[in-house]
C-alpha cells in the first residue's frame, strides 16, 4: 500500500502527463475512427479494386496501432516504472541505507522494467502487423500468448511471488549481505547459507535452516554482524540498594575482562550504566564490545557466566521479588 507522500509523487507524476497522455490517446482514438469512416464509405475507390483496398486499410490501421503501441511505451518510461519505483521505496528504504546502493537497486529496478516493456510492446508490433505476413492463424496464437503472458504478470503482480522476486533482486543490487555472513533477520540469528529467488536460508546455531522469503526480509531489520567491525553486548541485571554501587560496577567490569573476545582498550573498555531505580532494586547494564562477530551468541553466554561467577565471588545476590521479600521478612524477625 502507498504511503501518503508516495501517493502525492504518483499524482504529480500523473498530472504532469496528463496533457500528454490526453492528447495523444485523442490522436489515436480520432485517426482510427476517421480511418474507419473514410474505408466504409468508399473513399479508397481510387485505389483499385476491393482487395487491394482492403491492403491499403490494413496497412493504416497497423501504422495507427502501432502509434498506439509506441504510445504505451513511452507512457511505461514516463509513468508506470516511475510509479513502480515509488512503490517499492518503503521497503527498499527499509534494507539500504547507503545513497550509493539506493540508486543502483533503482537503475537495477529500472532496468529490469524497460526490458520487460519492451518485450510487451515488440509482442504487440508482431500482433499488429502478424495478419498478413504469417496469417491470422499465427496472429491468434500469439494473441492469446499475449493474454495469458499479461494475465500471468498481473496474478504474480497480486501476489506475493513477484515481490519475492523483486526482493531478491534489490538485496542482491544492494549487497546488503552475502553467503556465510551471520546476520538476524525478524528475530531469527544465524549465518546465510543461500540466497535464492524466493528464500534466503539461515542456519541458526542450533544447526537449523530456516527459510526467511525475500518479502519479508525487506519489510524487516537486517543485521549484519559479519559487516561490522565491532558489536556492543549488554547485560543488564538488578541488584539492591544495599549494594555499594562503586564495588557493583567494578565486579561486572571484571567479569567482562575475563570473557573471551572482549575489547578492552581505553576507547573500547567495558562499563556499567544505572539504567533504572526501582521500588525495590537497581538495574545495571554491562555494556562491552566484542569483534567475533561471528561468536556473538557464544561470547554473550560466557559474559553472562562469568558475571554469575563474580557476583557470587564477591558475595552480591542479584536482587528478584522473592529475595527482595525474603530479607524484608528477615529483617522484621525478632533477633534471640
Amino acid at each position: 500500500m502507498l504511503t501518503r507522500q508516495a501517493k502525492r509523487r504518483t499524482v504529480a507524476i500523473v498530472g504532469k502527463y496528463l496533457s500528454w497522455i490526453v492528447i495523444r490517446v485523442c490522436i489515436l482514438v480520432i485517426a482510427f475512427i476517421l480511418l474507419t469512416v473514410t474505408y466504409n464509405l468508399g473513399a479508397f475507390e481510387a485505389f483499385g479494386n476491393e482487395s487491394t483496398q482492403a491492403k491499403i486499410y490494413f496497412f493504416l490501421q497497423s501504422i495507427v496501432l502501432s502509434f498506439g503501441a509506441w504510445f504505451f511505451l513511452s507512457l511505461a518510461k514516463k509513468i508506470i516504472i516511475p510509479v513502480i519505483l515509488i512503490a517499492v521505496s518503503p521497503a527498499l528504504g527499509k534494507i539500504v541505507h547507503d545513497t550509493h546502493y539506493v540508486k543502483k537497486a533503482n537503475k537495477s529496478v529500472t532496468q529490469y522494467l524497460t526490458y520487460t516493456i519492451y518485450i510487451i510492446t515488440i509482442g504487440l508490433l508482431i500482433l499488429i502487423w502478424a495478419y498478413e505476413l504469417v496469417g491470422t492463424w499465427f496472429a491468434d496464437i500469439l494473441g492469446n500468448g499475449l493474454v495469458i503472458m499479461l494475465t500471468f504478470i498481473l496474478g504474480l503482480f497480486s501476489s506475493s511471488v513477484l515481490g519475492n522476486v523483486l526482493g531478491y533482486t534489490i538485496l542482491g543490487g544492494t549487497h546488503e549481505f552475502k553467503v556465510g555472513d551471520r546476520v538476524e533477520i525478524d528475530g531469527i540469528y544465524g549465518d546465510i547459507v543461500d540466497c535464492g529467488f524466493f528464500f534466503i536460508h539461515i542456519r541458526n546455531i542450533r544447526d537449523e535452516i530456516i527459510s526467511i522469503p525475500n518479502l519479508t526480509a525487506m519489510s524487516k531489520e537486517i543485521h549484519n554482524f559479519s559487516a561490522m567491525g565491532e558489536v556492543a553486548l549488554n547485560v543488564p541485571v538488578t541488584l539492591g540498594y544495599d549494594v555499594d554501587k562503586e564495588y557493583a560496577q567494578q565486579t561486572l567490569i571484571e567479569a567482562a575482562t575475563k570473557t573471551t573476545g572482549i575489547l578492552s582498550p581505553p576507547n573500547r573498555a567495558p562499563f556499567v550504566l544505572l539504567r533504572e531505580l526501582g521500588a525495590y532494586a537497581i538495574t545495571y547494564e554491562l555494556n562491552a564490545y566484542t569483534n567475533e562477530c561471528n561468536r556473538l551468541v557464544q561470547v554473550k553466554s560466557e559474559l553472562i557466566s562469568n558475571m554469575l561467577v563474580e557476583l557470587k565471588k564477591a558475595g552480591i545476590t542479584i536482587a528478584t521479588p522473592t529475595i527482595i521479600t525474603i530479607k524484608d521478612e528477615e529483617k522484621t524477625l525478632p533477633h534471640p
